[in-house]
């Protein structure tokens, strides 16, 4: 029969075995907010922890050998596995859980595996020797001692006394990582490290005080029911495992964005670093504190609380703002507990950036316009009110086609519908109605932004060219006039010149007519010119292209030497070189050789041409024409190099604007030197055809400066 008195023990274990089961339904149940990695650990070891303790009280209890020796086989499992347990739950708590590999885990699970099978095999063998009842069952033999001995039959302790120090050991490993976090913790996180210590430290402590100061039973599993307490305590009050202090570390700490995770009562129960500056106190201080009296924006805050997908708040900080997007966002189960994580987005730089933005669109005289799918307008910029006279909140709805010409309504829809199934660019160029009545001309560049959840439409950026349209136009009058007119009226000038110098006149009219003549057939090459400057320039191009220009200079150089048979002519040629050019550079350079021998005051002009790598740079090419004449004047080439005439300060002729507008579409640069001892030096620099990067029709982009 069982005495009495083992009663008080029996119950003693019992209770620590129901403080260790609460503990693992809370956790598993309640608590479903925490981890998974660090609950499931958790709760397997207070698990065992229950089963031990309750195993060895009903083991005190029982009447029958084989129930006793059920129980004992149960406590000896719950105990053999409860030191492993707590080492793997440290080092996931710690954040060291990648230590954890598949082999890892299975060989810590070696030891606990080996000592059941041992203890289940004890009365067999009896490798654990008659101190097996330490762990499992010390009580008094309730049954004639038939139970405990076919568990615990004398012999050798060696075995169980090894088992014991390896779990000690393992248990101690767990308290120190447990202790390193607790080191490394801060504020609430330091405290929650700390209660773990402690219930850790407890069942050690109890097992030492049994080695140092044996007594009848064992105050092992009574001792799970202490730190059982101790758990539930900082569970309910210090919101244990909310988040591990490394998870903050790891995640929180490096975000660039201010985080706050509430609790199910919007109470603070983490922060990283970023959010210091919209906390009223500091962050540690803040920690179990509600929100919405922590917060330097507590506004925003409710605002999203209260289910708002997000707000903006303002914080004002040494006289300059910070702009945050805050959001929210549920973790967990939102039926059972709930917790909220708080996210300010600094959006700082791109509100910077749209008030830029907004300044440059609001201040442009070009007028911006937002379409939807339809063709309807969703914005129109401020510019529309001064350019065209229209109130932009009238227009917004509207079709954009309303305010096009008719004649040029169907090309402007065809260009929309380009717009909205590509995805490039599309310009074109229209006519709008102003207020007044009056049609104006606009070019226009339409992008589809409609996958932009920004925009969420095509873009429509219009500038008036009414102006450049006119201008134009002139330009095409005053060039058929120059082109045809002048040059008709000057060969009925010619013609009559040329009576006057047939007919018997006297000396100082035919000087006169022979002046008309020269004059007249100037006004008419400068027509040619004109005409030339005009077919050149605007005949349609192939663009930037790699180009051979030795070959070309060759055949241009052979021209001139049966055309000039008088003139001594140098060549310095490479075999072959290209560049990187347009296909009027070859035009360019032709003027320039012919201009050095026309303008040549020498009895026996010279020229020379040179075409070599540029010294500071192989990524260039300079072709050199150098000549013995008089060289260009320096007014001429002030005038080239500032790009502007005046009435005073001009280039006489076409012909040095033609070549420098050539080389400028190639990307080049033309400039002047004085040659020696005599003349000028023409120098034209390119790119290297194997060095330049293609950007299409509109010219190349240079990888590199260019240096004179």
């Amino acid at each position: 029969m069982t005495s009495v008195g083992q009663f008080p023990y029996a119950y003693a274990l019992f209770a620590a075995g129901i403080l260790a089961g609460v503990v693992t339904l809370v956790v598993l149940g309640r608590f479903r907010l925490y981890s998974r990695r660090v609950r499931l650990p958790f709760a397997l070891l207070t698990l065992s922890g229950s089963i031990w303790a309750t195993a060895y009280g009903f083991a005190f209890l029982a009447t029958t050998p084989g129930a006793e020796l059920f129980y004992a086989y149960l406590a000896w499992a719950g105990a053999a596995v409860l030191p492993t347990i707590w080492l793997i739950f440290a080092l996931v708590y710690a954040g060291e859980d990648q230590l954890l590999t598949t082999q890892m885990v299975g060989f810590l699970a070696v030891e606990p595996a080996v000592a059941i099978a041992l203890a289940l095999t004890n009365h067999s063998h009896g490798l654990l020797g008659s101190s097996l009842d330490l762990w499992a069952a010390t009580a008094p033999d309730n049954t004639g001692g038939a139970g405990l001995h076919l568990l615990v039959p004398p012999g050798p302790e060696l075995l169980f006394v090894v088992h014991v120090i390896y779990g000690s050991g393992v248990a101690l490993t767990g308290l120190t990582v447990i202790g390193k976090t607790y080191l490394r913790s801060s504020s609430i996180h330091r405290r929650q490290a700390g209660f773990l210590v402690v219930a850790g430290l407890i069942p050690l402590a109890a097992l030492a005080g049994e080695f140092f100061f044996p007594i009848r039973i064992n105050p092992v599993p009574l001792s799970i029911g202490v730190s059982s307490v101790v758990v539930l305590w900082a569970l309910f009050r210090h919101q244990l495992f909310d988040i591990t202090p490394i998870a903050r570390d790891a995640i929180l700490s490096e975000m660039r964005d201010a985080v706050v995770v509430l609790d199910e009562q919007d109470r603070i129960v983490e922060s990283n670093g970023a959010a210091s500056e919209l906390l009223e106190r500091p962050v540690d201080e803040c920690i179990g504190e509600p929100v919405l009296e922590s917060v330097r924006v507590p506004a925003e805050v409710r605002t999203v609380l209260e289910g708002r997908d997000r707000a903006e708040a303002v914080v004002e900080d040494g006289g300059t703002c910070r702009y945050f997007e805050v959001r929210s966002e549920a973790v967990g189960d939102q039926t059972h507990d709930r917790a909220l994580l708080l996210v300010f987005y600094d959006v700082t730089e791109r509100r910077h950036t749209e008030e830029e933005f907004r300044a440059l669109i609001e201040n442009s005289r070009d007028v911006i316009t937002v379409l939807n799918e339809d063709g309807e307008r969703t914005y129109t910029s401020p510019s529309m009110t001064e350019v065209l006279g229209y109130q932009t909140d009238a227009l917004v709805g509207e079709s954009v086609l309303d305010l096009v010409h008719p004649e040029d309504r169907d090309r402007v829809a065809g260009c929309l519908d380009e717009v909205i199934a590509g995805d490039s660019p599309v310009r074109s160029e229209f006519r709008i109605r102003h207020k007044n009545g009056v049609w104006r001309r606009f070019e226009t560049v339409g992008v589809n932004l409609l996958d932009d959840p920004a925009v969420d439409g095509v873009v429509l950026n219009s500038r008036d060219v009414t102006s450049r349209h006119r201008y134009e136009q002139r330009l095409r009058v005053l060039n058929r006039v120059l082109r045809h007119d002048l040059r008709n009226d000057m060969n009925v000038i010619l013609g009559h010149a040329d009576l006057l110098l047939d007919e018997r006149i006297p000396a100082e009219s035919k000087d006169h007519a022979r002046t008309i003549k020269r004059k007249a057939s100037s006004l008419v090459e400068l027509g040619e010119q004109t005409r030339h400057i005009d077919t050149t320039l605007t005949r349609g191009s192939s663009g930037i292209e790699p180009v051979e220009v030795v070959g070309r200079i060759e055949a241009q150089l052979d021209d001139i030497e049966s055309d000039y048979p008088e003139a001594i002519v140098h060549r310095s040629l490479p075999d072959e070189m290209w560049v990187s050019a347009d296909d009027l550079i070859e035009s360019a350079i032709k003027h320039l050789i012919d201009n050095a021998l026309e303008h040549n005051d020498r009895v026996i002009p010279e020229v020379g041409v040179t075409v070599e790598r540029r010294a500071t740079s192989t990524d260039y090419v300079e072709i050199r024409i150098a000549d013995n004449g008089p060289g260009v004047p320096d007014a001429e080439l002030s005038v080239l190099e500032s790009g502007t005439e005046t009435p005073l300060q001009h280039i006489s002729g076409l012909g040095l604007w033609l070549v420098q507008w050539i080389i400028d579409r190639s990307n080049g640069r033309l400039r002047f030197a004085e040659n020696d001892p005599r003349g000028t030096v023409a120098i034209v620099g390119l790119r290297s055809a194997d060095r330049a990067v293609s950007v299409g029709d509109g010219g190349t982009v240079s990888t590199e400066s260019e240096t004179d």
